[in-house]
């Protein structure tokens, strides 16, 4: 049969979000990224604080009407990362058995200041820089970052596959130690609070 239940979730720890948009190597922010290192020895500061603000903008999930999001794929994905391990479900079956929206609006910190993509992209606020190694060299990336964020979805489950147990043990364990985004779990760990219909 299938089930409803609410899931919150509630991070403790910042959230960083690496959307895969420059894997599009037509995508308008793709190619003025690759005209900008096309420059190579001739790249000014300017270059590359304007590669830091592409970053930005081609890493952070953003939707014109609900504004900042993360994709509801990632509660599906964690779900099936912990399943079998705790409760023998392989992850094949959870990908039929779960449901969520695809997109699921992001309540932060300063959410207040942002109307559009530019707002994040133009404040250091909702910047992050990480010193990573890329071949041979340490350079710094730039990801965005939200603090005191939750995000909340309705979910539909197939109680035959997964039982309610289930569903509160393992989203919880999920979320708190191995977290959403980008560079988890030392970010996007989060609490979860679950209400079944």
């Amino acid at each position: 049969m299938i089930r409803n239940a609410t899931i919150k979730v509630i991070g403790f720890q910042p959230l960083l979000q690496s959307n895969p948009t420059t894997v599009d190597r037509f995508h308008p922010i793709s190619k003025r990224m690759a005209a900008i290192n096309a420059r190579k020895t001739r790249r000014t500061d300017e270059d590359y604080l304007e590669l830091r603000e592409l970053e930005i903008k081609a890493k952070t999930y953003f939707d014109e009407k609900l504004g900042v999001y993360v994709p509801g794929s990632w509660l599906i994905e964690s779900f099936g990362k912990h399943s079998h391990a705790m409760a023998k479900i392989p992850k094949a079956e959870i990908r039929g058995s779960m449901f969520v929206a695809d997109k699921l609006k992001l309540v932060y910190s300063g959410m207040d200041r942002v109307k559009t993509l530019e707002d994040i992209v133009k404040n250091d606020e909702f910047h992050h820089l990480m010193n990573v190694k890329q071949g041979q060299v340490r350079v710094i990336k730039a990801c965005p970052i939200f603090n005191d964020w939750s995000f909340e979805t309705e979910l539909e489950f197939d109680d035959k596959i997964v039982d309610k147990t289930d569903i509160d043990r393992i989203f919880k364990h999920a979320a708190r130690l191995g977290g959403y985004g980008d560079f988890r779990p030392t970010f996007g760990r989060a609490n979860v609070e679950i209400t079944h219909g």
